[in-house]
């Protein structure tokens, strides 16, 4: 018999699973564990995903799905790249960054404006996706998307 501690973490478990991979437009605005959101579908990070899928969608390519891994290495590069104040690519996966523009529309914009990054952002060979974005101490954002 499950304990209500195993029965609550098993649906945490869950509810993460579904919100990583179910599409984009089946989600809540938010989805919330334990009284916290896990994942704000309003952040900029989830508005750069829905935008690269909605190009992808335009050029007749499935979505990418959100991958928590990629999430997460995503989101540490960027904040490694705004606390050192230093715009360089991380290594192993492909990967578009970008530093100064402050809106998630204006990053995406930039990228599919540069042929290499549009490239990833409409790769046929990637399924998933990861972005993070982290602010320097002088408020300039770094943005890091990552496709696997």
């Amino acid at each position: 018999m499950k304990t209500r501690f195993q029965a609550i973490g098993l649906f945490a478990v869950t509810a993460l699973a579904t919100l990583l991979t179910s599409p984009l437009d089946a989600r809540e605005p938010s989805i919330v564990v334990a009284g916290r959101p896990v994942i704000e579908t309003s952040s900029p990070e989830m508005s750069v995903i829905s935008q690269a899928n909605a190009q992808r969608a335009r050029h007749g390519l499935p979505p990418l799905a959100v991958d928590s891994q990629l999430m997460s290495s995503a989101s540490r590069h960027a904040q490694w790249m705004a606390s050192s104040r230093n715009l360089s690519h991380g290594s192993g996966v492909a990967e578009n960054i970008a530093m100064g523009q402050t809106s998630a529309s204006e990053a995406m914009r930039s990228w599919m404006n540069s042929s290499g990054h549009r490239a990833n952002i409409l790769g046929s060979g990637y399924t998933r996706i990861g972005v993070g974005v982290a602010y320097s101490s002088n408020g300039t954002p770094y943005w890091c998307q990552q496709f696997r």
